[in-house]
């Protein structure tokens, strides 16, 4: 990914691409991410119906590390949807502040790592060395 000098242009596979465009793609990414995941979820619960053995079955498919890296993936979704629906938000309300676009999507992605560095160091420490049990 290499922005363009003095442009808001980013080439990205040889495509060139503005701000935008990614902020849009990222917002809708993410929404459908998250869509699919409260699909699994409802799929998932309503296996309480088929019995206790089969519910318990599906629970225990969560229990491991690969699962613990899709729910770190799903959180870093909801967080930068969240964030960056504010962001949306307020440039419909103030259209104004939509000078400040770059910024603003920039301060996004910044939020968004800030709130996973911790978050992700929570939600993974039972799988790590220095985890609780």
């Amino acid at each position: 990914m290499v922005a363009q000098k003095g442009s808001s242009l980013v080439t990205l596979f040889g495509y060139r691409i503005s701000w935008a465009q990614l902020a849009w793609f990222g917002h809708r990414a993410s929404g459908l991410g998250v869509l699919l995941f409260l699909f699994a979820h409802v799929v998932e619960t309503a296996t309480v119906a088929l019995g206790p053995d089969v519910y318990n079955f599906t629970q225990t498919l969560y229990h491991n590390l690969p699962a613990r890296l899709g729910e770190i993936l799903l959180m870093a979704a909801l967080v930068y949807h969240s964030l960056n629906g504010l962001r949306v938000i307020m440039m419909d309300f103030w259209p104004r502040t939509t000078v400040y676009y770059r910024p603003l999507t920039y301060g996004v992605v910044a939020a968004t790592i800030a709130a996973m560095i911790p978050l992700s160091i929570l939600m993974i420490a039972p799988y790590a060395p220095w985890g609780a049990a």
